[in-house]
Protein backbone atom coordinates (compact mmCIF):
# COMPACT_ATOMS: atom_id res chain seq x y z
CA UNK A 1 0.00 0.00 0.00
CA UNK A 2 1.38 3.46 -0.73
CA UNK A 3 2.51 6.01 1.67
CA UNK A 4 0.51 9.32 1.84
CA UNK A 5 1.98 12.73 1.78
CA UNK A 6 -0.54 14.88 3.27
CA UNK A 7 -0.83 18.51 1.65
CA UNK A 8 -1.96 21.93 1.91
CA UNK A 9 -2.87 23.89 -1.07
CA UNK A 10 -2.79 28.00 -0.55
CA UNK A 11 -3.99 29.96 -3.00
CA UNK A 12 -5.23 27.34 -5.12
CA UNK A 13 -7.20 29.00 -7.48
CA UNK A 14 -9.18 26.94 -9.38
CA UNK A 15 -7.00 23.91 -8.65
CA UNK A 16 -4.26 23.75 -11.16
CA UNK A 17 -1.37 22.72 -8.30
CA UNK A 18 -4.03 20.01 -6.69
CA UNK A 19 -4.76 18.74 -9.89
CA UNK A 20 -0.89 18.03 -10.63
CA UNK A 21 -0.10 16.99 -7.70
CA UNK A 22 -2.89 14.26 -7.71
CA UNK A 23 -1.83 12.90 -11.00
CA UNK A 24 1.75 12.35 -9.86
CA UNK A 25 2.77 8.64 -10.14
CA UNK A 26 5.10 6.95 -7.85
CA UNK A 27 5.62 2.79 -6.86
CA UNK A 28 5.54 3.77 -3.02
CA UNK A 29 3.99 6.96 -2.34
CA UNK A 30 1.28 9.75 -3.21
CA UNK A 31 -0.46 12.51 -2.59
CA UNK A 32 -3.81 13.91 -0.52
CA UNK A 33 -4.99 17.05 -0.67
CA UNK A 34 -6.28 17.65 3.13
CA UNK A 35 -6.58 21.31 2.63
CA UNK A 36 -7.39 23.73 -0.40
CA UNK A 37 -7.55 27.88 0.95
CA UNK A 38 -8.63 30.33 -1.13
CA UNK A 39 -10.63 33.66 -1.17
CA UNK A 40 -12.70 33.89 -4.28
CA UNK A 41 -16.14 32.65 -4.46
CA UNK A 42 -16.23 30.77 -8.06
CA UNK A 43 -12.47 29.41 -7.88
CA UNK A 44 -13.80 27.87 -3.93
CA UNK A 45 -16.98 26.15 -5.69
CA UNK A 46 -14.91 24.63 -8.53
CA UNK A 47 -12.73 23.33 -5.53
CA UNK A 48 -15.74 21.67 -3.94
CA UNK A 49 -16.49 20.24 -7.08
CA UNK A 50 -13.21 18.34 -7.52
CA UNK A 51 -11.81 18.31 -3.84
CA UNK A 52 -15.40 18.14 -1.92
CA UNK A 53 -16.68 20.30 -0.17
CA UNK A 54 -15.05 19.19 3.50
CA UNK A 55 -11.65 20.46 2.17
CA UNK A 56 -12.00 23.35 0.70
CA UNK A 57 -11.63 26.42 2.98
CA UNK A 58 -12.90 29.76 1.71
CA UNK A 59 -11.39 32.81 3.37
CA UNK A 60 -8.76 35.38 3.26
CA UNK A 61 -5.76 33.75 3.96
CA UNK A 62 -4.51 37.24 6.33
CA UNK A 63 -7.78 36.42 8.68
CA UNK A 64 -6.91 35.04 12.08
CA UNK A 65 -9.70 32.96 12.10
CA UNK A 66 -9.13 31.48 8.38
CA UNK A 67 -5.41 30.95 9.99
CA UNK A 68 -7.04 28.93 12.92
CA UNK A 69 -8.97 26.94 10.64
CA UNK A 70 -6.06 25.92 8.43
CA UNK A 71 -4.02 25.24 12.20
CA UNK A 72 -6.65 23.14 13.35
CA UNK A 73 -7.24 21.22 10.23
CA UNK A 74 -4.19 20.33 9.18
CA UNK A 75 -1.48 19.59 11.73
CA UNK A 76 0.41 16.54 10.51
CA UNK A 77 0.64 18.20 6.86
CA UNK A 78 3.76 17.20 4.85
CA UNK A 79 3.30 19.64 1.95
CA UNK A 80 2.68 23.01 1.63
CA UNK A 81 2.12 24.53 -1.89
CA UNK A 82 0.78 27.84 -3.34
CA UNK A 83 1.59 31.18 -5.32
CA UNK A 84 0.47 34.15 -3.67
CA UNK A 85 -1.46 36.42 -6.41
CA UNK A 86 0.73 37.73 -8.46
CA UNK A 87 -0.46 40.73 -10.72
CA UNK A 88 1.41 43.57 -8.30
CA UNK A 89 5.09 41.26 -9.30
CA UNK A 90 3.62 41.25 -13.30
CA UNK A 91 5.33 41.56 -16.53
CA UNK A 92 2.24 42.27 -18.24
CA UNK A 93 -1.08 44.81 -18.07
CA UNK A 94 -0.79 47.98 -15.34
CA UNK A 95 1.86 46.45 -13.60
CA UNK A 96 3.73 46.60 -16.89
CA UNK A 97 2.31 49.52 -19.02
CA UNK A 98 0.05 51.21 -16.42
CA UNK A 99 -0.38 54.91 -15.42
CA UNK A 100 1.78 56.27 -12.77
CA UNK A 101 -1.33 56.44 -10.80
CA UNK A 102 -2.19 52.34 -11.44
CA UNK A 103 1.53 51.78 -11.04
CA UNK A 104 2.05 53.40 -7.91
CA UNK A 105 -1.06 51.86 -6.13
CA UNK A 106 0.13 48.44 -7.48
CA UNK A 107 3.24 49.27 -5.44
CA UNK A 108 1.16 49.73 -2.51
CA UNK A 109 -0.91 46.68 -2.85
CA UNK A 110 -1.55 44.75 0.31
CA UNK A 111 -1.16 41.67 -2.13
CA UNK A 112 2.92 42.37 -2.59
CA UNK A 113 2.79 41.21 1.41
CA UNK A 114 0.75 37.70 1.15
CA UNK A 115 4.20 35.84 0.67
CA UNK A 116 4.22 37.04 4.39
CA UNK A 117 1.42 34.93 4.98
CA UNK A 118 2.43 31.95 3.26
CA UNK A 119 5.77 31.85 5.14
CA UNK A 120 3.93 32.48 8.69
CA UNK A 121 1.51 29.39 8.06
CA UNK A 122 4.85 27.17 6.88
CA UNK A 123 6.63 27.93 10.03
CA UNK A 124 3.46 27.00 12.16
CA UNK A 125 2.95 23.48 10.39
CA UNK A 126 6.26 22.79 9.96
CA UNK A 127 5.80 20.37 6.65
CA UNK A 128 8.07 18.43 5.10
CA UNK A 129 8.24 19.93 1.86
CA UNK A 130 7.58 23.62 0.22
CA UNK A 131 6.88 24.61 -3.05
CA UNK A 132 6.50 28.25 -3.64
CA UNK A 133 5.28 29.65 -7.44
CA UNK A 134 4.84 32.83 -8.76
CA UNK A 135 5.88 35.32 -11.95
CA UNK A 136 8.96 35.76 -13.04
CA UNK A 137 8.58 39.15 -12.65
CA UNK A 138 9.04 38.79 -8.85
CA UNK A 139 12.91 38.80 -10.25
CA UNK A 140 13.00 42.21 -10.28
CA UNK A 141 10.75 43.49 -6.98
CA UNK A 142 12.68 44.77 -4.13
CA UNK A 143 11.69 45.71 -0.55
CA UNK A 144 13.35 47.18 2.12
CA UNK A 145 15.73 45.62 4.14
CA UNK A 146 14.63 45.00 7.73
CA UNK A 147 16.41 46.44 10.37
CA UNK A 148 19.39 47.67 7.33
CA UNK A 149 18.84 51.58 6.09
CA UNK A 150 18.49 52.24 2.73
CA UNK A 151 19.43 49.09 1.49
CA UNK A 152 16.65 46.94 -0.67
CA UNK A 153 16.64 43.11 -1.35
CA UNK A 154 15.06 41.27 -3.74
CA UNK A 155 11.71 39.33 -2.76
CA UNK A 156 12.54 35.91 -3.85
CA UNK A 157 15.88 36.13 -1.90
CA UNK A 158 13.97 37.36 1.04
CA UNK A 159 11.68 34.82 1.25
CA UNK A 160 14.64 31.91 0.66
CA UNK A 161 16.15 33.90 3.53
CA UNK A 162 13.27 33.18 5.36
CA UNK A 163 12.94 29.69 4.81
CA UNK A 164 16.43 29.02 5.53
CA UNK A 165 16.03 30.34 8.95
CA UNK A 166 13.15 28.27 9.49
CA UNK A 167 15.26 25.39 8.79
CA UNK A 168 14.50 24.52 5.43
CA UNK A 169 16.87 23.79 2.47
CA UNK A 170 16.07 25.52 -0.53
CA UNK A 171 19.45 24.94 -2.35
CA UNK A 172 18.97 23.34 -6.04
CA UNK A 173 20.83 20.34 -6.66
CA UNK A 174 23.74 20.47 -8.96
CA UNK A 175 24.77 23.96 -7.99
CA UNK A 176 27.13 26.32 -5.90
CA UNK A 177 24.10 28.82 -5.22
CA UNK A 178 21.22 28.39 -6.78
CA UNK A 179 17.83 29.04 -4.65
CA UNK A 180 15.09 28.64 -7.43
CA UNK A 181 14.21 27.96 -10.44
CA UNK A 182 12.87 29.32 -13.77
CA UNK A 183 10.79 26.97 -15.40
CA UNK A 184 8.74 26.93 -18.64
CA UNK A 185 5.46 25.39 -18.62
CA UNK A 186 6.28 24.30 -22.32
CA UNK A 187 9.42 22.31 -21.61
CA UNK A 188 7.59 20.26 -19.54
CA UNK A 189 4.93 18.99 -22.19
CA UNK A 190 2.34 21.62 -21.70
CA UNK A 191 1.01 23.69 -25.24
CA UNK A 192 2.10 27.26 -23.83
CA UNK A 193 5.40 29.01 -23.17
CA UNK A 194 5.03 30.21 -19.54
CA UNK A 195 7.62 30.58 -17.24
CA UNK A 196 7.14 30.86 -13.64
CA UNK A 197 9.70 30.95 -10.32
CA UNK A 198 9.77 27.52 -8.54
CA UNK A 199 11.27 27.61 -5.22
CA UNK A 200 11.33 23.74 -3.73
CA UNK A 201 12.57 23.27 -0.24
CA UNK A 202 12.62 20.71 2.36
CA UNK A 203 13.19 20.05 5.85
CA UNK A 204 15.30 16.99 5.15
CA UNK A 205 18.99 18.47 4.75
CA UNK A 206 18.95 17.63 1.38
CA UNK A 207 19.18 19.66 -2.11
CA UNK A 208 15.92 20.28 -3.90
CA UNK A 209 15.09 18.62 -7.57
CA UNK A 210 16.57 19.74 -10.53
CA UNK A 211 13.58 19.52 -13.16
CA UNK A 212 15.44 18.57 -16.48
CA UNK A 213 13.02 19.48 -19.38
CA UNK A 214 11.16 16.34 -21.19
CA UNK A 215 10.22 18.58 -24.08
CA UNK A 216 12.04 20.91 -26.37
CA UNK A 217 15.69 20.72 -28.44
CA UNK A 218 16.74 18.00 -26.57
CA UNK A 219 13.39 16.24 -25.88
CA UNK A 220 10.19 15.71 -27.48
CA UNK A 221 8.97 17.68 -29.53
CA UNK A 222 6.59 20.74 -28.15
CA UNK A 223 3.11 20.17 -27.51
CA UNK A 224 1.31 23.06 -30.10
CA UNK A 225 -2.37 25.17 -30.23
CA UNK A 226 -3.27 22.13 -32.30
CA UNK A 227 -4.05 20.34 -29.54
CA UNK A 228 -7.00 22.28 -29.66
CA UNK A 229 -7.51 22.18 -33.53
CA UNK A 230 -10.82 20.02 -33.60
CA UNK A 231 -13.02 21.46 -31.38
CA UNK A 232 -15.74 22.72 -33.17
CA UNK A 233 -17.73 25.68 -31.80
CA UNK A 234 -20.21 28.28 -33.14
CA UNK A 235 -18.51 31.45 -34.87
CA UNK A 236 -19.28 34.26 -32.69
CA UNK A 237 -21.75 37.64 -32.40
CA UNK A 238 -20.61 40.71 -33.71
CA UNK A 239 -21.71 43.31 -31.33
CA UNK A 240 -23.30 46.29 -32.75
CA UNK A 241 -23.42 50.17 -31.59
CA UNK A 242 -23.06 53.57 -32.93
CA UNK A 243 -19.79 53.91 -32.39
CA UNK A 244 -19.15 52.04 -35.25
CA UNK A 245 -20.43 54.83 -37.56
CA UNK A 246 -17.27 57.14 -35.98
CA UNK A 247 -14.48 54.75 -37.23
CA UNK A 248 -13.99 55.96 -40.93
CA UNK A 249 -11.79 53.66 -41.56
CA UNK A 250 -14.04 50.70 -41.44
CA UNK A 251 -17.21 52.38 -43.49
CA UNK A 252 -14.63 54.13 -45.88
CA UNK A 253 -13.41 50.88 -46.16
CA UNK A 254 -16.57 48.36 -45.13
CA UNK A 255 -16.94 46.55 -49.00
CA UNK A 256 -12.70 45.51 -48.22
CA UNK A 257 -13.64 44.53 -44.56
CA UNK A 258 -16.95 42.61 -45.39
CA UNK A 259 -14.91 40.31 -48.42
CA UNK A 260 -12.24 39.57 -46.14
CA UNK A 261 -14.70 38.53 -43.61
CA UNK A 262 -16.37 36.20 -45.93
CA UNK A 263 -13.69 35.16 -47.72
CA UNK A 264 -12.33 33.56 -43.71
CA UNK A 265 -15.77 31.95 -43.49
CA UNK A 266 -15.52 30.37 -46.94
CA UNK A 267 -11.97 29.14 -45.91
CA UNK A 268 -13.54 27.62 -42.73
CA UNK A 269 -15.62 26.23 -44.59
CA UNK A 270 -13.59 24.10 -47.20
CA UNK A 271 -11.02 22.68 -44.30
CA UNK A 272 -13.34 22.22 -41.21
CA UNK A 273 -13.42 18.34 -40.50
CA UNK A 274 -16.48 18.38 -38.99
CA UNK A 275 -19.60 17.61 -40.95
CA UNK A 276 -22.17 19.08 -39.31
CA UNK A 277 -20.20 22.44 -38.98
CA UNK A 278 -19.08 21.98 -42.49
CA UNK A 279 -22.23 22.37 -43.67
CA UNK A 280 -23.11 24.89 -41.47
CA UNK A 281 -20.16 27.21 -42.18
CA UNK A 282 -20.77 26.62 -46.43
CA UNK A 283 -25.04 27.83 -45.63
CA UNK A 284 -23.77 30.54 -43.41
CA UNK A 285 -21.02 31.39 -46.54
CA UNK A 286 -23.44 31.36 -49.39
CA UNK A 287 -26.09 33.08 -47.62
CA UNK A 288 -23.39 35.77 -46.60
CA UNK A 289 -22.16 35.80 -50.04
CA UNK A 290 -25.56 36.46 -50.92
CA UNK A 291 -26.58 39.41 -48.69
CA UNK A 292 -22.84 41.47 -49.73
CA UNK A 293 -23.50 40.91 -53.06
CA UNK A 294 -27.19 42.58 -52.62
CA UNK A 295 -26.29 45.67 -50.25
CA UNK A 296 -22.27 46.11 -52.08
CA UNK A 297 -23.81 48.38 -55.04
CA UNK A 298 -26.47 50.14 -52.81
CA UNK A 299 -26.77 53.92 -53.28
CA UNK A 300 -27.45 54.26 -49.05
CA UNK A 301 -25.10 55.72 -46.44
CA UNK A 302 -22.10 53.18 -46.30
CA UNK A 303 -22.89 52.52 -42.39
CA UNK A 304 -26.58 51.57 -43.38
CA UNK A 305 -25.08 48.69 -45.29
CA UNK A 306 -22.82 47.83 -43.20
CA UNK A 307 -24.83 47.39 -40.48
CA UNK A 308 -27.63 45.43 -42.56
CA UNK A 309 -25.16 43.03 -43.66
CA UNK A 310 -23.92 42.73 -39.91
CA UNK A 311 -27.55 42.52 -38.77
CA UNK A 312 -28.18 39.90 -40.85
CA UNK A 313 -24.75 38.12 -40.10
CA UNK A 314 -26.00 37.88 -36.38
CA UNK A 315 -29.22 36.11 -37.65
CA UNK A 316 -27.62 33.61 -39.63
CA UNK A 317 -24.51 32.31 -37.83
CA UNK A 318 -27.14 31.07 -35.35
CA UNK A 319 -29.31 29.33 -38.04
CA UNK A 320 -26.45 27.83 -39.28
CA UNK A 321 -23.72 27.33 -37.24
CA UNK A 322 -24.15 23.67 -36.08
CA UNK A 323 -22.15 22.94 -32.84
CA UNK A 324 -21.67 19.02 -33.14
CA UNK A 325 -20.83 18.87 -29.21
CA UNK A 326 -24.42 18.73 -29.36
CA UNK A 327 -25.41 18.50 -25.42
CA UNK A 328 -21.84 17.82 -24.27
CA UNK A 329 -21.17 19.04 -20.92
CA UNK A 330 -18.29 20.77 -21.88
CA UNK A 331 -20.46 23.35 -24.06
CA UNK A 332 -21.05 25.99 -21.28
CA UNK A 333 -17.29 27.14 -21.62
CA UNK A 334 -16.83 26.26 -25.36
CA UNK A 335 -19.15 29.72 -26.41
CA UNK A 336 -17.13 32.28 -28.35
CA UNK A 337 -17.69 35.78 -26.90
CA UNK A 338 -18.76 38.73 -28.78
CA UNK A 339 -16.51 41.07 -30.65
CA UNK A 340 -17.06 44.33 -32.12
CA UNK A 341 -16.34 44.46 -36.10
CA UNK A 342 -13.03 46.18 -36.26
CA UNK A 343 -11.86 43.50 -33.79
CA UNK A 344 -13.08 41.17 -36.34
CA UNK A 345 -11.48 42.25 -39.19
CA UNK A 346 -8.03 42.52 -37.44
CA UNK A 347 -8.85 38.87 -36.40
CA UNK A 348 -8.85 37.81 -40.27
CA UNK A 349 -6.47 40.28 -41.48
CA UNK A 350 -3.46 39.37 -39.23
CA UNK A 351 -1.54 36.08 -40.09
CA UNK A 352 -1.16 32.79 -38.54
CA UNK A 353 1.66 33.33 -36.08
CA UNK A 354 1.79 37.08 -36.33
CA UNK A 355 0.90 40.29 -34.00
CA UNK A 356 -0.59 43.40 -34.58
CA UNK A 357 3.64 44.72 -33.45
CA UNK A 358 4.77 43.24 -36.66
CA UNK A 359 1.65 44.41 -39.06
CA UNK A 360 2.53 47.52 -38.01
CA UNK A 361 6.07 47.73 -38.76
CA UNK A 362 6.83 48.68 -42.39
CA UNK A 363 10.07 46.92 -42.25
CA UNK A 364 8.51 43.22 -41.59
CA UNK A 365 7.27 40.79 -44.04
CA UNK A 366 4.23 40.51 -42.23
CA UNK A 367 3.24 44.90 -42.31
CA UNK A 368 -0.40 45.15 -42.99
CA UNK A 369 -1.35 49.10 -44.36
CA UNK A 370 -5.17 48.64 -43.95
CA UNK A 371 -4.62 46.29 -40.20
CA UNK A 372 -1.75 49.61 -39.87
CA UNK A 373 -4.64 52.44 -39.99
CA UNK A 374 -7.41 49.94 -38.27
CA UNK A 375 -5.21 49.72 -35.12
CA UNK A 376 -6.96 51.66 -32.03
CA UNK A 377 -4.25 51.38 -29.25
CA UNK A 378 -1.75 54.12 -28.29
CA UNK A 379 1.29 52.73 -30.17
CA UNK A 380 3.70 54.28 -27.69
CA UNK A 381 2.89 51.54 -25.01
CA UNK A 382 0.18 49.07 -26.44
CA UNK A 383 2.37 47.10 -29.80
CA UNK A 384 1.67 43.53 -29.27
CA UNK A 385 -2.26 43.97 -28.05
CA UNK A 386 -3.30 41.84 -30.78
CA UNK A 387 -1.60 38.21 -31.39
CA UNK A 388 -2.99 35.34 -33.28
CA UNK A 389 -2.19 31.94 -32.41
CA UNK A 390 -0.50 29.46 -34.15
CA UNK A 391 -1.25 25.74 -35.14
CA UNK A 392 2.41 24.87 -35.04
CA UNK A 393 3.76 26.08 -32.00
CA UNK A 394 2.68 26.54 -28.00
CA UNK A 395 0.60 29.51 -26.96
CA UNK A 396 1.94 32.70 -25.63
CA UNK A 397 1.43 32.54 -22.10
CA UNK A 398 -2.53 32.13 -20.72
CA UNK A 399 -3.28 35.11 -18.48
CA UNK A 400 -6.33 35.97 -15.77
CA UNK A 401 -5.93 39.09 -18.13
CA UNK A 402 -8.55 36.57 -21.16
CA UNK A 403 -11.54 37.58 -18.81
CA UNK A 404 -10.76 41.17 -20.30
CA UNK A 405 -10.75 41.28 -23.91
CA UNK A 406 -8.47 37.79 -25.09
CA UNK A 407 -7.21 39.87 -27.93
CA UNK A 408 -3.86 37.94 -27.40
CA UNK A 409 -5.47 35.24 -27.85
CA UNK A 410 -6.48 34.97 -31.19
CA UNK A 411 -7.81 31.71 -32.92
CA UNK A 412 -5.34 30.63 -35.55
CA UNK A 413 -8.20 30.30 -38.28
CA UNK A 414 -11.60 31.17 -37.02
CA UNK A 415 -12.56 35.13 -36.56
CA UNK A 416 -12.81 35.07 -32.70
CA UNK A 417 -10.65 34.81 -29.40
CA UNK A 418 -10.12 31.40 -27.44
CA UNK A 419 -12.73 30.08 -25.49
CA UNK A 420 -11.99 29.07 -21.68
CA UNK A 421 -12.47 25.37 -22.66
CA UNK A 422 -9.67 25.61 -25.25
CA UNK A 423 -7.95 27.97 -22.88
CA UNK A 424 -7.82 25.13 -19.88
CA UNK A 425 -6.94 22.50 -22.44
CA UNK A 426 -3.93 24.88 -23.77
CA UNK A 427 -3.22 24.93 -19.57
CA UNK A 428 -2.95 21.11 -19.44
CA UNK A 429 -6.14 20.96 -17.50
CA UNK A 430 -7.86 17.56 -18.12
CA UNK A 431 -11.02 17.88 -20.87
CA UNK A 432 -13.66 16.57 -18.25
CA UNK A 433 -12.29 19.56 -15.88
CA UNK A 434 -14.97 21.80 -14.92
CA UNK A 435 -14.77 25.19 -13.75
CA UNK A 436 -17.38 27.07 -11.65
CA UNK A 437 -18.53 30.61 -12.30
CA UNK A 438 -19.43 32.86 -15.33
CA UNK A 439 -16.75 32.93 -18.48
CA UNK A 440 -15.12 35.98 -16.82
CA UNK A 441 -14.44 34.04 -13.44
CA UNK A 442 -13.25 30.82 -15.41
CA UNK A 443 -11.16 32.86 -17.62
CA UNK A 444 -9.49 34.52 -14.55
CA UNK A 445 -9.39 30.33 -12.44
CA UNK A 446 -7.88 29.03 -16.05
CA UNK A 447 -5.42 32.11 -16.22
CA UNK A 448 -3.83 31.99 -12.71
CA UNK A 449 -3.53 28.34 -12.30
CA UNK A 450 -0.58 26.45 -12.08
CA UNK A 451 -0.47 24.41 -15.34
CA UNK A 452 -1.61 20.61 -13.92
CA UNK A 453 0.93 19.08 -15.94
CA UNK A 454 4.02 20.74 -14.63
CA UNK A 455 2.73 20.83 -11.22
CA UNK A 456 2.70 17.03 -11.95
CA UNK A 457 6.22 16.84 -12.67
CA UNK A 458 7.55 18.61 -9.61
CA UNK A 459 5.26 16.28 -7.29
CA UNK A 460 6.78 13.84 -8.89
CA UNK A 461 10.28 14.78 -8.19
CA UNK A 462 9.38 15.30 -4.39
CA UNK A 463 7.90 11.81 -4.47
CA UNK A 464 11.10 10.78 -5.32
CA UNK A 465 13.33 13.19 -3.30
CA UNK A 466 11.51 11.83 -0.50
CA UNK A 467 11.73 8.20 -1.49
CA UNK A 468 14.84 8.36 -2.01
CA UNK A 469 15.73 10.30 1.68
CA UNK A 470 14.07 7.69 3.14
CA UNK A 471 16.07 4.91 1.72
CA UNK A 472 19.21 6.52 2.21
CA UNK A 473 18.23 6.94 6.11
CA UNK A 474 17.88 3.36 6.46
CA UNK A 475 20.98 2.69 4.90
CA UNK A 476 22.61 5.14 7.40
CA UNK A 477 20.97 3.70 10.35
CA UNK A 478 21.54 -0.03 9.22
CA UNK A 479 25.63 0.60 8.87
CA UNK A 480 24.90 2.25 12.28
CA UNK A 481 23.63 -0.81 14.06
CA UNK A 482 26.14 -3.13 12.18
CA UNK A 483 29.43 -0.70 13.78
CA UNK A 484 27.68 -1.10 16.96
CA UNK A 485 27.37 -4.62 16.96
CA UNK A 486 30.95 -5.00 15.69
CA UNK A 487 32.23 -2.71 18.87
CA UNK A 488 30.30 -5.15 21.25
Amino acid sequence: MKKTLRVLDLFAGGGGFSTGFLQANHPNLKFEIIRAVEINQAASDTLRGHLGSEKVIQGDITNSDVKKEIFQSCGDIDVVIGGPPCQTFSLAGPARSGTKEMREKLKNDPRNTLYKHFIEIVNYLKPIFVVFENVEGMLSKKVDHEGVENKQVQVIELICDELESKGYSTKVENSLSERFQVLNAADFGVPQHRRRIFIIANRLGIDSPRLKPTHGPEGFPYKTVGEIQHLPVRLPKISISEKLKNIDVITDNYKKSLSLFIKNIKELADTDNHFGSRQGLKKLYHKLNKEYKLIKDKKTHKFNNLLSFLEKYNDLVNECGINTFGDNKFLANHQSREHNFRDIVIFVGTKQGSNSSRFMNRDSEDYNEFLDTLYPYNRSKHRDTYVKQSWNKPSNTILAHMEKDGLKFIHPEQPRTLTPYEAQLLQSFPSDYTFCGRRNDQYRQIGNAVPPKLAKVIGESILCSYDKSKITTSIVTLNSGELYNNLK
